[in-house]
């Protein structure tokens, strides 16, 4: 809550208006008690930006049915929802931008990581389809799918798992990187913002359906 009260402090401060809503988005009446509060303070949606994501590393036949829920609520069912609840407003309008939040582990398995895995690759589909039954009211949807992108807490908790004990995460990320990515570099919040900019932009007008993967470019199977 505090990062979320900073953030929107940071954006008034350029002069822009801003709020900051907790939800969860896997519950369909608080999601719409979010967008409802969203169109009370600035009377329409024009950008749509489905970001909540959550992980766990665990073995398929150690993994729980109540694990396996919470990635695919908050996953795949908290993007439905969100897409659900703001598709009217945006519909009524003419005009729209989604953006969902794929991963490069929905295109390509994990080990330990099989309900992750799957729920991103739901997006990846639920991007596709849904960019067709949403076209005819102006609407664009796409996806974003990063690779492992430094400085968010689902990473951080990741490499702490693949660091040798006492060992410094920073190094561990480095090494998976340079694994697995073509450019060998990391990846940063930002490089994954400004294709979601494009996406949002009028320079990708015809653009919808796709996903876009910014991973810095993947080498081979995990």
């Amino acid at each position: 809550a505090k990062a979320l009260d900073k953030l929107v402090q940071e954006i008034r401060a350029l002069g822009r208006r801003a709020i900051a809503i907790r939800c969860d988005v896997s519950k369909s009446d608080e999601v719409e008690q979010m967008v409802q509060r969203v169109i009370d303070e600035f009377g329409r949606i024009d950008i749509l930006v489905n970001n909540a994501g959550v992980v766990n590393i665990t073995p398929l036949v150690l993994l729980t049915e109540e694990q396996w829920d919470f990635v695919m609520d908050v996953n795949l069912k908290g993007t439905f929802l969100c897409c659900k609840h703001v598709l009217p407003h945006m519909m009524a309008q003419n005009w729209g931008k989604i953006v969902n939040v794929g991963s490069v582990n929905g295109r390509e398995g994990m080990p330990g990581n099989v309900h992750y895995c799957c729920s991103k690759a739901a997006v990846h589909m639920l991007t596709d389809a849904l960019s067709k039954e949403v076209a005819a009211f102006n609407i664009n949807v796409n996806c974003v799918a990063p690779g492992t992108v430094w400085g968010t807490p689902m990473v951080d908790w990741v490499m702490g798992l693949m660091a040798p004990e006492g060992g410094d995460k920073w190094e561990a990320y480095l090494s998976f990187c340079q694994r697995m990515y073509t450019f060998g570099r990391e990846q940063t919040p930002e490089d994954v913002a400004n294709a979601m900019l494009f996406l949002v932009s009028e320079e990708s007008r015809n653009m919808t359906g796709y996903t876009l993967y910014v991973d810095g470019g993947h080498k081979s199977p995990m």
